[in-house]
């Protein structure tokens, strides 16, 4: 014989009434909490799945495809390659809110796989997002490399690059076709060498890719990748291209390459150019230094010895 127990109907009124009285207060509860505010994002042309906004500016040069769409969205609009977003911004106006009344929002760039990975997880100057890293790593640069007097020290540097280039096209026979992107290219790179490390290594090539060739393929990394733009598919198409095996090869060359030169000069057998500074001076040497004294001395801790070649690459 089978019971069933059946509930009081008072008391099930009286569940019914509780809860609603109980719904009731968190909505009375939550109706007078400040609104969060939701932040009014630019205008934006209409997107389409995965590819977001990038058929728009096919077909056209890039300048000219993001002028007509400010023509039709105003000065400040939103696109979107894939699934990250851009502000594009086409008036004086509103450029000098982000480049200096708004630089501190703004100043930090965006993040890649390759900038991540070439800059051990932004240790560096120029990719590092703005923090109180970013600032010690900036004074530590400026007082090194970049101060007045170190301008001063460094200038015959650039006469002498300057020199041998105007030498080199004079050499040529007349009505001969000169390449000058391609020297003005070769005395940035030797310039800052020499600035940055005491020694032309164009010249006095280490083992491996010598230093324009891996500055060439940083640069060319450094362009992106399909998976900063399309997390899924595009990481997909990065590992099967040989993208990231291109990316990883890139780091072990520039990581090499400058624990090299790192080495030599706590070595001592790099010498510095004498006719910049006393040979005693080694700016690499006393970068190191100073960076690890404010560190309190962990060498060895990612923030240590690590930020060391990203920042000595990255002038």
């Amino acid at each position: 014989m089978e019971t069933f127990t059946t509930f009081p109907s008072w008391l099930l009124t009286t569940s019914l009434l509780a809860l609603s009285l109980f719904c009731l207060f968190l909505y009375t509860v939550r109706s007078k909490r400040s609104p969060m505010v939701v932040p009014e994002l630019p205008p934006n042309p209409p997107k389409l799945p995965i590819i977001g906004n990038l058929h728009q500016l096919l077909g056209k040069p890039r300048h000219q495809a993001l002028w007509q769409l400010s023509q039709k969205y105003g000065p400040v609009f939103l696109l979107h390659i894939g699934s990250k977003p851009y502000l594009v911004i086409s008036s004086s106006a509103m450029a000098k809110q982000v480049f200096k009344t708004q630089d501190h929002v703004f100043c930090s760039r965006p993040m890649s796989h390759a900038t991540k990975r070439l800059t051990y997880n932004y240790l560096d100057v120029a990719f590092s997002p703005y923090s109180n890293h970013w600032k010690k790593m900036r004074k530590l640069l400026v007082s090194e490399f970049l101060g007045p007097k170190r301008a001063i020290l460094f200038n015959h540097v650039m006469v002498a690059e300057i020199e041998t280039m105007v030498c080199s096209i004079s050499a040529n026979p007349s009505n001969t076709v000169v390449n000058l992107n391609k020297m003005f290219s070769a005395i940035v790179k030797a310039v800052v060498c020499k600035v940055a490390f005491g020694k032309n290594y164009r010249e006095e090539p280490l083992k491996g890719p010598s230093w324009e060739v891996m500055v060439d393929e940083t640069i060319e990394i450094l362009n992106g990748s399909l998976g900063d733009s399309f997390p899924w598919i595009g990481q997909l198409i990065d590992q099967f291209s040989g993208w990231n095996y291109k990316l990883e090869k890139r780091f072990s060359n520039l990581d090499a390459y400058m624990e090299t030169i790192i080495d030599d000069h706590q070595n001592h057998t790099t010498g510095e150019l004498s006719s910049i500074e006393n040979p005693s001076d080694d700016r690499v040497t006393k970068a190191q230094r100073r960076y690890q004294s404010s560190c309190n001395g962990h060498i060895d801790s990612p923030q240590g010895k690590r930020p060391l070649p990203a920042t000595f690459f990255w002038v």
